[in-house]
């Protein structure tokens, strides 16, 4: 027949309170190491950043760094400027290259008006206005340039400035108004236009 203990149990509750004890101690004991390595990590990248941060410092107080850092804003204001001006060109180009069309046109209509007793010196093309510096056998054939040249739509008005005689030529100035392309377009009326009547050909004869 076996022995009863009756503090059998009681010992085993003890030997299980301790193991208990001993888990906890662990416990905390791990949490604890997981603290303090965590902290000691954080001083480190702390440490870490603020020398990373100073080198920064150093770098960003550089004079030669900032000189060319103020070199290159330099170079990209000149960047943006150059592309202004490209613009403008472009711009002026188009307006020179429409101009340079309009002003063929122009002259090709002179052209076709000029009698054959009519030479041209000079012609010069304004915004607004042709000036044209010419001489003729015959005063009449200028005057007869002058009313040719009425009959363009693009001039306004026809206006001879000047005659002079000099040995066999008759030398003239002619100045042409032309059309404002913001005006309606309407032909001029004869009469209100005194270009090239024919009594300035004989003031060239009292002359």
């Amino acid at each position: 027949m076996n022995d009863l203990n009756f503090f059998e149990s009681y010992i085993e509750e003890s030997e299980f309170t301790i193991d208990k004890k001993i888990i906890l101690y662990i416990l905390v004991l791990g949490l604890s190491l997981f603290f303090i390595i965590f902290t000691l990590s954080n001083q480190l990248k702390i440490k870490k950043l603020s020398r990373d941060v100073k080198k920064l410092q150093i770098v960003a107080e550089d004079e030669r760094v900032n000189k060319k850092i103020e070199e290159i804003k330099e170079k990209e204001e000149e960047v943006i400027k150059f592309n202004e001006s490209l613009e403008k060109i472009r711009i002026l180009d188009k307006n020179i290259e429409e101009a340079s069309v309009i002003d063929s046109y122009l002259l090709n209509n002179i052209n076709s008006k000029i009698p054959n007793e009519v030479f041209f010196t000079s012609i010069s093309m304004y915004t607004d206005n042709i000036q044209i510096i010419g001489y003729s056998k015959d005063k009449w054939a200028i005057a007869q340039l002058g009313k040719s040249l009425e009959t363009i739509e693009d001039f306004h008005e026809i206006f001879i400035s000047n005659i002079s005689s000099e040995e066999l030529y008759y030398n003239f100035v002619l100045n042409i108004s032309l059309k404002d392309v913001n005006e309606d377009e309407q032909d001029p009326i004869e009469g209100e236009e005194s270009p090239n009547e024919e009594p300035e050909p004989e003031e060239a004869d009292e002359e």
